[in-house]
């Protein structure tokens, strides 16, 4: 589910379900796009949200991802520092890399698993950029599968936005979603200062595509 819902309020969303649940003014430390799966850390009030959210903390969440890249397998190791601003595109929310007049933004990553034709791949995102990770891997021409903005052809976003999932574009885009998963978090609790993980299991989507590929 989207984490706000301002620009699609016919949505559920993460922020509604906390304020149902008792938490009535949500502050999310971290944030997901809608079909990435895994862990958000959110703060129930603001001085907590402000402690987490300072880049100059020990708090400052370290927040590792496993995801997927096609076909061409990246290096082993890799850092990845680069500029990026929003691009002419039929999606207006689409990203790309410009070096010269974009945000600095980094990304660090590794081989995880090497399958038939894809590569499992865990990124250590170092900064916090809309889509970073999506772009920086499509960049490198390694683009997440199941992605429809950032794949090899984006106008299937678009077609999903207006028909739904059609098996016409499953077979091109191989997964209903973008394999990405948020599978772990790690923290300095800003009360007690004692150190805080969470784990988030792979789905079963995308284990099964790991599956199915080795």
């Amino acid at each position: 589910m989207v984490c706000h819902s301002a620009q699609r309020p016919e949505q559920t969303s993460l922020a509604e379900w906390l304020r149902e649940y008792g938490v009535p003014t949500p502050r999310m430390i971290n944030r997901l796009d809608r079909e990435t799966s895994g862990l958000v850390v959110v703060a129930k009030n603001e001085g907590t949200a402000k402690t987490l959210a300072r880049p100059s903390c020990d708090a400052r969440l370290k927040r590792n991802t496993s995801r997927f890249a096609t076909v061409k397998s990246p290096g082993e190791r890799r850092d990845r520092s680069t500029d990026w601003v929003s691009q002419t595109s039929v999606v207006y929310t689409k990203r790309v890399v410009d070096v010269t007049a974009g945000q600095p933004s980094l990304t660090r990553y590794a081989v995880e698993k090497r399958l038939r034709n894809f590569t499992v791949v865990r990124l250590m995102p170092r900064t916090g950029r809309a889509h970073q990770l999506r772009v920086h891997l499509a960049w490198l021409g390694h683009p997440i599968v199941g992605d429809k903005v950032y794949g090899a052809d984006e106008t299937l976003y678009l077609q999903f936005i207006e028909h739904g999932l059609t098996n016409k574009m499953l077979e091109k885009l191989l997964l209903p979603r973008h394999a990405l998963h948020a599978e772990g978090v790690s923290f300095i609790h800003p009360r007690t200062q004692q150190p805080c993980a969470f784990q988030a299991n792979l789905p079963d989507d995308m284990r099964a595509f790991v599956e199915e590929n080795s």
